[in-house]
């Protein structure tokens, strides 16, 4: 009976350590994957500054500009609807003197005579 108890606490011990043989080797792998990830990270960041730099010594001359002018299909012929002699950039010389502006200006009523508590020929707009 010593025997089997003995025996049994061996075996009990004997798979307690092969389980935290495993867990080690499980968190050895799950490192080596961290660092792959992280080296990674590293290699994505160092090509972003590059680039960056590469950006920073770009000259604005060095840029060129291409417009696409695509033409858009209605289905239908939009000149067909239009008057005759019609100029879609006519009127585009707006100025100031087109707009008519006003200056509503509301009188605030304060229910006393401001005037009694300023001082004498007081202008509230003088420089």
């Amino acid at each position: 009976m010593k025997n089997i108890k003995i025996l049994s606490a061996v075996v009990i011990v004997a798979v307690t350590f092969m389980s935290f043989n495993g867990i080690e080797k499980n968190k050895e792998t799950e490192k080596a994957e961290i660092t792959a990830i992280l080296d990674d990270c590293v290699i994505d960041l160092e090509a972003q500054l590059e680039a960056s730099l590469k950006m920073d010594q770009l000259n604005a001359n060095d840029i060129q500009v291409v417009e696409i002018n695509e033409e858009i299909d209605l289905g239908f012929d939009a000149f067909e609807y239009l008057p005759i002699g019609f100029n879609a950039f006519a009127g585009t010389d707006i100025s100031t003197q087109d707009f008519e502006i006003f200056e509503n200006e509301e009188i605030v009523e304060l229910g006393f005579d401001t005037a009694a508590y300023l001082p004498n020929e007081f202008n509230a707009y003088a420089l």
